[in-house]
């Protein structure tokens, strides 16, 4: 029985490992070249699509973009000339990945504000215990929230640290659809589950 109990741990370890290494692997760079010119370089360990989009700061999609085949490497210059001064968010999207960068063009020049990488969450139910893992990349405080149609039956506030693991057993609670979200200061994750 020991022996079974460490193999379990030791496959749990793994899985959780394998989706923690697996995660992350896009790489976002943006350099100025030339007045109101910016060099987009992206890269990514695997094949993939990515969706790029410029937006202001009030969220209004000012450029976007779908690749049509699947890239490892995209590099672009982009002319920002008809953008006004202002702030403006260059992001990347690959597969459960989004890469932001928060960038000011000021009298023709470019500069970077902040930078920011998102994996969205693992959700799993195994039976009656929900199970979920987080790469918090930017170390931030994060919540989780449980809700029965408009009540909120369960919530947690989530300390920064950079693997996030977290499981829940729903074996107690009444059968029906319950809504479980993950936030972040930036993000929202939702994931909806049925108890039996």
């Amino acid at each position: 029985m020991k022996t079974m109990k460490t193999t379990m741990i030791a496959l749990a370890l793994i899985v959780t490992a394998s989706f923690a290494y697996g995660s992350g692997n896009v790489k976002l760079n943006m350099n100025q070249t030339e007045a109101d010119k910016a060099f987009v370089e992206i890269s990514n360990v695997e094949l993939t699509q990515f969706e790029i989009k410029v937006e202001d700061v009030y969220g209004d999609v000012i450029f976007s973009k779908k690749t049509m085949e699947p890239a490892a490497n995209y590099k672009k210059k982009y002319d920002f000339s008809a953008l006004e001064d202002g702030t403006y968010v260059l992001s990347v999207k690959s597969e459960k990945e989004t890469n932001r960068t928060k960038f000011q063009i000021d009298r023709s020049e470019i500069s970077i504000l902040e930078e920011r990488k998102v994996v969205e969450p693992y959700f799993a139910m195994d039976g009656n215990i929900w199970k979920m893992s987080y790469l918090n990349f930017p170390m931030e405080k994060t919540n989780l929230y449980i809700y029965d149609g408009d009540q909120l039956v369960y919530s947690k506030s989530i300390d920064p640290t950079f693997a996030i693991h977290k499981g829940l057993d729903f074996s107690k609670l009444f059968p029906g659809d319950y809504q479980i979200v993950f936030t972040t200061p930036q993000d929202i994750f939702e994931h909806d589950v049925t108890v039996n």
